[in-house]
């Protein structure tokens, strides 16, 4: 892992880091997003309205940020479209002619932004369409509004992603246009404190965990072990490369709120993966091993 946020100072705050308003094609604008996620708890949302940004100045409060951003869909070769949300952009910002897809992932960094994976799963890709981009800082494990479609989870990309050794963190989000597609997917931030630049240097240094359900308390390597508190849950993954792990399951017993692994010496990295009984998903960052 890049930052054990369990082991770091500062708060965790609840984010939602892909959202769209009618400035694109979701079914509210951005007055009745920012509250409809403020009332419900979340301290973070990014605003990624599809190529287009927002002035989000008059929106953030001393306890809600709102990170400007937007998603776009550069062509991928063979295969459709890309889809990129982009964090931390100003509102100015557009991308200049036809660029092709890393053209567009180094505009973003040039700016000063950052790139996130969108639904690699619901749009098609595999490891070959994904290995060739430089600099994103990140993928969508889950995606709420995928979902709807059988296809919110993209962890078997983010694998095989690891496995070929780009060792990237990933994020759980809703992509909310409209309907049941919110409040579905987060991510939780350690940062020093509730600001664009510090919430940015943390999901920079994969300062976090994503969830849409349960809630990872605690996870760190101790003692040649790799040791996992959490809420109730039915199984508790720990993922390695290829067929490498361990799975410890409820078996109709009390849930589990606990287990550990022994880190194997042959491992490269190891995640955990925390599902509850509504199977609900929880995914810590890997920890790099060597």
């Amino acid at each position: 892992m890049f930052v054990n946020p369990f082991e770091s100072p500062g708060r965790w705050f609840k984010a939602n880091l892909h959202t769209h308003t009618t400035t694109s094609d979701g079914d509210t604008p951005v007055v009745g997003r920012c509250r409809q996620y403020r009332e419900h708890g979340y301290q973070v949302i990014a605003l990624t309205d599809h190529d287009k940004t927002n002035d989000v100045a008059a929106f953030c409060a001393e306890d809600f940020l709102v990170i400007s951003g937007l998603e776009t869909h550069p062509p991928c070769p063979g295969m459709g479209v890309y889809h990129f949300v982009c964090l931390d952009l100003p509102q100015d910002f557009h991308f200049v002619g036809e660029m092709d897809a890393q053209a567009r992932i180094d505009a973003v960094k040039s700016a000063g932004g950052e790139v996130i994976i969108g639904h690699p799963y619901w749009c098609g890709m595999n490891v070959n369409h994904l290995l060739p981009l430089k600099g994103p800082f990140a993928v969508e494990v889950y995606n709420a509004t995928c979902a709807k479609s059988g296809k919110g989870f993209s962890s078997v990309h983010w694998d095989d992603l690891i496995d070929a050794g780009r060792i990237l963190p990933a994020v759980a989000v809703d992509d909310v246009h409209y309907g049941r597609d919110i409040f579905m997917g987060w991510t939780m931030i350690k940062a020093k404190e509730l600001t664009t630049q510090a919430v940015m240097d943390a999901l920079r240094a994969g300062c976090y965990y994503s969830s849409c359900g349960p809630e990872i308390v605690d996870a760190r390597i101790e003692d040649g072990k790799l040791k996992v508190k959490c809420s109730p849950a039915l199984e508790i993954h720990f993922l390695a490369q290829r067929a490498c792990g361990e799975t410890f399951y409820a078996d109709g017993g009390e849930p589990l709120t606990y287990a550990e692994c022994a880190v194997n010496p042959g491992w490269n990295y190891v995640r955990v993966e925390v599902i509850d009984a509504q199977f609900k998903h929880a995914w810590t960052n890997p920890f790099v091993l060597r």
